[in-house]
């Protein structure tokens, strides 16, 4: 008897496939399970399901008894991307990871407050980045793991207080990430022996802009160094800017979302697709299934830079909030 699978099937079952974590795979396992139809000729099918997740909860729990003897600073890549929250004691990190994710880090005006990273999964848009939480960068000790751990960002988020001395927490943090061969992409051109380095994307955020006054000291900051570096003034207090910032990482990693509509039937905009800034076609189709390459014959996209409903071959460039329609 044919399975008679439905797309929502195959959509779930490449999500299944590109999952990176253990955690991720189990979530995505119970969707696919979700959507297969139950008749006999699905019942080989959801045993073998079944199985696989059983394994991977199996699997799942013995890490979880391994890992108190891991580094606390291994982390699993969750999401879309992740983003590594960097700065000195007390600029609020613990509170930006607490106002746009789920976390629940510890918070207090008391400096050294965060002894340990704490990830979160932040929504901008519809997609889910990671966000990380670390201890503060200090001159006097700073333990190796948290490099180790900035080094596998998408992102770094450099993050200042702007009723501190802002230059002087800035230069500290550039000088101790490049002790340890890390440079942020704005400044590799005047790094010296930064094509050795490792060169990470970063956003500096100067948080604490809760007054005209301090926006005012801000643009301050900017005008004296000179620089075009991708800066912004957010208020944690006050929830200025944050959505703003958002969007801005969004744009820092190049990332897009793509909408699939199958044919006869309404787009799903609650659950994207993401994919890097410039991709085709192509590559979104290999996206939703890695079969759907080879038999991919064209598609209609609905969005930026065509009509309505156009037909468009394999190596169209999609734009964010593309509408597309694949046809076998």
């Amino acid at each position: 008897m044919p399975a008679n699978l439905p797309p929502d099937y195959f959509a779930a079952e490449e999500k299944y496939r590109t999952a990176e974590s253990t955690s991720a795979k189990i979530a995505c396992l119970e969707e696919l399970i979700s959507t297969v139809p139950k008749h006999k000729g699905t019942d080989h099918l959801r045993a073998e399901l079944r199985r696989k997740l059983s394994r991977l909860k199996s699997e799942q729990h013995k890490r979880k008894s391994i890992s108190r003897h891991e580094s606390e600073y291994h982390i699993e890549k969750e999401g879309a991307g992740r983003i590594v929250v960097i700065g000195t004691t007390n600029v609020g990190k613990s509170s930006l990871i607490a106002q746009l994710t789920h976390a629940t880090p510890k918070v207090s005006e008391s400096p050294y407050t965060t002894w340990g990273p704490t990830p979160g999964m932040m929504n901008i848009k519809d997609v889910h980045l990671q966000l990380i939480d670390t201890p503060p960068l200090s001159n006097n000790y700073t333990k190796p793991e948290l490099f180790d751990l900035i080094r596998t960002s998408d992102l770094l988020l450099l993050m200042l207080d702007i009723q501190a001395f802002l230059i002087q927490q800035f230069d500290d943090l550039i000088e101790m990430l490049v002790n340890h061969r890390i440079v942020t992409e704005f400044l590799k051109d005047k790094i010296e022996d930064s094509d050795s380095m490792i060169i990470m994307p970063t956003m500096i955020v100067v948080n604490k802009v809760d007054n005209q006054q301090l926006q005012a000291d801000f643009d301050t900051f900017c005008e004296l160094e000179q620089a075009d570096w991708p800066v912004i003034p957010v208020s944690i207090q006050n929830q200025y800017n944050l959505d703003t910032m958002g969007k801005r990482c969004l744009e820092m990693m190049k990332l897009m979302r793509i909408f699939s509509k199958p044919p006869g039937k309404e787009p799903d905009m609650s659950q994207p697709y993401v994919l890097k800034i410039g991709s085709t076609i192509d590559e979104f189709a290999g996206k939703v299934h890695r079969d759907f390459i080879n038999q991919l014959k064209n598609a209609r996209v609905w969005g930026t830079n065509v009509y309505d409903g156009q037909m468009v071959g394999r190596d169209h460039i999609l734009n964010d909030g593309d509408v597309v329609e694949l046809h076998l």
